[in-house]
């Protein structure tokens, strides 16, 4: 018996693949060269810059971050989305100092105001590169997965196909602990002086909001006051909101707030 029928409503089918609206672009990196995906404003001047980094264990997708590009140059920011390199995040922050470098470099953007934002994997390379490059000047951070040792150990018992991700992503935690101790924010938090803001879904389950607590708590200890902690009920790692929504506007909305004010720009 159809649906209609029984009294409940139709399900519609869902939209479909996410359509990016950015530009592609071709940023140099040493002896190559990254697409990157740039969102400009309209109107002609010099705006503040975002970059933004995706997450993900292989190149990034654009599609995973439009909805902050999208957004922000709607907010009147110029966006730069990276792509990454390779799989692994070690030249991650790398990747990061040739997007903030090209966007110096554009009439477009005031280069005195370049902030950074990432989500999961790109969260830890954002923060990375923000205690690496004093060019910029401002992070954000959404699910960081901050302490990539402790988030395999944890998986270990509680998501095993998990750790097994992590550990084919990164080695096992215990034989290839100095990789880990590379390439995880947590342990560059005392060069970060930058203010930084981690918002953490708290009921991300690939990346518990933890994660983001203890990188705040690093940060506070090694005496960056401006470090600011945002716990979304109900929101997952994704920006995804239980039961069938998302939090990407009030996400958004977090970070124009952070960003007017530290960058110096008028709300």
């Amino acid at each position: 018996m159809p649906n209609s029928a029984r009294g409940l409503q139709v399900i519609q089918p869902d939209n479909g693949p996410v359509q990016t609206t950015g530009e592609l672009v071709d940023v140099s990196v040493a002896a190559f060269s990254l697409p990157m995906m740039l969102y400009k404003p309209i109107a002609a001047g010099r705006y503040p810059a975002v970059v933004v980094c995706p997450g993900g264990t292989g190149a990034g997708l654009f599609e995973i971050m439009e909805w902050a590009g999208a957004r922000l140059r709607a907010a009147g920011f110029v966006v730069l989305t990276v792509s990454w390199r390779a799989p692994s995040p070690l030249d991650d922050p790398a990747d990061i100092a040739a997007a903030v470098g090209w966007l110096g470099t554009q009439e477009f953007v005031d280069p005195t105001r370049i902030a950074i934002f990432g989500s999961s994997r790109g969260a830890n390379a954002a923060l990375r590169a923000a205690a690496a490059d004093g060019r910029i000047r401002a992070a954000i951070t959404l699910g960081a997965a901050t302490d990539f040792a402790q988030l395999a150990v944890g998986a270990a018992s509680y998501a095993p196909s998990r750790f097994e991700m992590l550990k084919g992503w990164l080695g096992d935690p215990i034989t290839q602990r100095p990789f880990y101790e590379r390439v995880q924010a947590i342990n560059v938090a005392h060069l970060i002086r930058q203010p930084v803001l981690l918002i953490h879904g708290q009921h991300d389950f690939h990346c518990p909001f933890e994660q983001s607590v203890m990188m705040r708590e690093k940060l506070l200890a090694s005496g960056n006051q401006n470090a600011e902690l945002e716990l979304l009920p109900w929101v997952g790692h994704y920006g995804d909101l239980v039961p069938n929504g998302h939090a990407f506007n009030h996400i958004t909305a977090l970070m124009i707030s952070f960003l007017q004010r530290h960058l110096e720009m008028p709300a």
